[in-house]
């Protein structure tokens, strides 16, 4: 089994089985945390819980949770476990597990797992009262009390000229075969939801933490080619990248986090152009915008916003 791995389970999580992974004869140290239903919240009598998860986006995102803090603590093994469904009084509703050769980086892991679990996995909770009453409550991925707490994430200092969505795919999966023709549309504002994109684009809940929820393309590229080949008024939609901006370097970005307007965003990698470029502008624009990151930049979208034009 992979000495990292988060799971999601409907009956009682099984602590000893997980724990017993956690064995490395390399490990000084394995630090547990066994988060458990209580009685009460925010000064209310609470008699049970239940929690619902998009189970897809759930793993991959508990998954990448784990494995960040892995690499950022060095540790030799993590382990998690969320519970789904109904759960009762005493019932264990979340585990984390870390094997390391030291204290200190065990005890940091096991504590920026379970604060980042608690913030960004999409899980909701629905808290149930004595007198019949109940709330749902979700993920609040905008917290600052995560394991990135401290962080400082740099504001882009940019322009956003223009924001274009489709409610379809024109090239991916065409190869030899005709484009589609969807089209495109530019709208004045958009709305961003975490973890799935902007809502009513092609892209919208594609799947589970999907590197491309959103594509940034630099103005100065659309410039580059209206000039090398000599379109003055090609539109910045055939590129189909949807927010286009001025005034920051994308390529510094790869792997990043970043603010832009209020909402917060994780650079994946860059945008590559493919050759049915060729075909929507002229013959040697894909090679064109394979030069100097002019193919643009596709994130992730971290935290609920709206992005407007001439914000």
């Amino acid at each position: 089994m992979s000495s990292i791995r988060f799971s999601l389970v409907s009956q009682a999580i099984d602590i000893a089985s997980l724990a017993a992974e956690l064995r490395d004869p390399a490990a000084g140290a394995v630090v547990t945390f066994d988060g458990r239903v209580r009685n009460h919240n925010a000064g209310q009598a609470v008699s049970g819980l239940e929690y619902q998860a998009y189970p897809a986006l759930a793993i991959s995102t508990g998954q990448r949770i784990l494995e960040e803090e892995a690499a950022r603590h060095g540790i030799l093994a993590s382990l998690a476990a969320h519970r789904t469904g109904p759960l009762e009084i005493g019932e264990a509703a979340v585990w984390v597990g870390v094997a390391s050769a030291h204290r200190g980086p065990a005890f940091d892991a096991a504590r920026a797992i379970m604060e980042r679990l608690k913030y960004e996995l999409p899980v909701w909770k629905k808290e149930t009262y004595p007198d019949g009453r109940s709330e749902w409550v979700g993920p609040d991925n905008k917290s600052a009390a995560t394991g990135r707490a401290g962080e400082v994430i740099p504001v882009w200092q940019a322009e956003l000229s223009e924001i274009w969505i489709s409610e379809g795919n024109d090239f991916r999966g065409r190869h030899e075969q005709g484009r589609l023709d969807h089209g495109i549309r530019g709208v004045s504002e958009v709305e961003c939801v975490a973890g799935m994109g902007l809502r009513g684009d092609r892209y919208f809940g594609y799947k589970p933490d999907f590197k491309g929820q959103v594509t940034f393309f630099d103005a100065a590229a659309v410039q580059a080619v209206r000039d090398r080949f000599s379109q003055p008024e090609l539109s910045s939609s055939l590129f189909r990248r949807n927010l286009i901006v001025r005034g920051i370097d994308l390529a510094e970005w790869v792997g990043k986090r970043f603010r832009f307007q209020g909402v917060e965003f994780e650079a994946s990698e860059e945008c590559k152009p493919c050759y049915w470029m060729d075909e929507a502008v002229a013959p040697g624009a894909e090679e064109f915008l394979k030069a100097n990151f002019r193919g643009g930049l596709r994130a992730r979208i971290l935290s609920d916003g709206v992005l407007a034009v001439g914000r």
